[in-house]
């Protein structure tokens, strides 16, 4: 029989982490998938670990060279034979209700193309990695930063089949935000408010310069989304987009700067419609606060702009704002 979700692992040097990862898609209470396990030519006995482990839903599959994550995923699409595809870490866990929240979900919303979830980092961080539930929302979002969390989503598998979306397999970081980005168009994504998925976040000697090559990736594709929308800017505008992106104290702007940029994308919203009007002030409202709350400003200037902005009508909420006005008193 044809299974109803594809679950596709790429792996990579995952050994101790691969069969805990295995585990927890296995015990899913949802049983109608198929589990392809890509291994991309790791040298520490991760395809071992796999092929030790016995269970007919389990599909291994082992790449003829190293392709990368996009490569891999790319790789996967052709041995997919269900209707639904569940992507996932090699080195994560899922909760027991993962599959069958994210199909209940799916096939009771068909103009919804893309289902994920929170996901709780555990290892080097406790983060609660949370994203918006509306897809309105989530198309705003991905004007700066990820929509949902990757590793967490469902995907209707028509969109790879009939209208051919694929993964860029030139990037090896950020391949995920280059996706939701270049198909903001076709994709909308619901995430469930709650954290199906635990994020393993490893400490890790080569994680600056992988966070780094992330950063340059995401600035790009930023950089590019911005101009297929027809926004013109110039290089400190740019600049302004970015930092609000990272939100980075080490890449100080003006409030002033950010104010101006933020209604800029919202008057040329309204002359070039991509985004839903109300999300799009929803989305930029936040972003304000965010930054407002980053680029302090001394004798509680962030809080002054803040109010006096009309981005600051109907946010944020009142343990948001008590921080707002806490991290203001303490730079004066």
């Amino acid at each position: 029989m044809v299974p109803r979700v594809s679950v596709i692992i790429p792996v990579y040097n995952v050994a101790s982490y691969i069969e805990a990862t295995i585990t927890s898609v296995l015990a899913q209470t949802f049983t109608d998938f198929e589990l392809l396990v890509l291994d991309d030519c790791s040298t520490d006995g991760t395809a071992a670990v796999v092929q030790g482990i016995s269970d007919p839903r389990i599909h291994f599959i082992q790449n003829a060279r190293n392709l990368g994550r996009a490569g891999t995923d790319n790789a996967a699409l052709p041995h997919v034979r269900g209707e639904f595809i569940a992507k996932m870490d090699g080195d994560d866990i899922c909760h027991p209700e993962r599959l069958a929240r994210q199909v209940t979900y799916l096939t009771q919303h068909p103009d919804i193309n893309v289902v994920g979830s929170w996901m709780q980092n555990f290892g080097a961080s406790t983060y609660l990695n949370r994203y918006p539930a509306d897809a309105a929302d989530a198309q705003v979002l991905t004007l700066f930063t990820l929509p949902t969390g990757n590793p967490s989503v469902m995907l209707r598998a028509t969109l790879f089949r009939d209208q051919g979306l694929q993964y860029d397999e030139d990037l090896r970081q950020s391949e995920d935000y280059d996706f939701f980005a270049r198909y903001l168009r076709q994709l909308r994504i619901h995430t469930l408010p709650e954290a199906l998925i635990r994020y393993r976040v490893p400490p890790d000697a080569g994680k600056k310069r992988i966070l780094t090559e992330r950063a340059t990736v995401a600035d790009e594709v930023r950089e590019r989304l911005l101009r297929e929308w027809g926004v013109t800017y110039s290089a400190r505008e740019l600049y302004v987009h970015q930092a609000i992106s990272m939100l980075g104290l080490e890449t100080p702007v003006l409030l002033t700067e950010v104010e101006a940029w933020l209604h800029k994308l919202l008057h040329h919203n309204e002359a070039h419609p991509l985004f839903e009007p109300e999300a799009l002030r929803r989305g930029l409202g936040e972003r304000w606060f965010e930054a407002c709350y980053t680029y302090q400003q001394s004798r509680l200037g962030s809080l002054r702009q803040f109010w006096q902005s009309q981005l600051g009508q109907g946010q944020p909420g009142g343990s948001q704002l008590l921080k707002l006005l806490i991290k203001s008193v303490r730079n004066i």
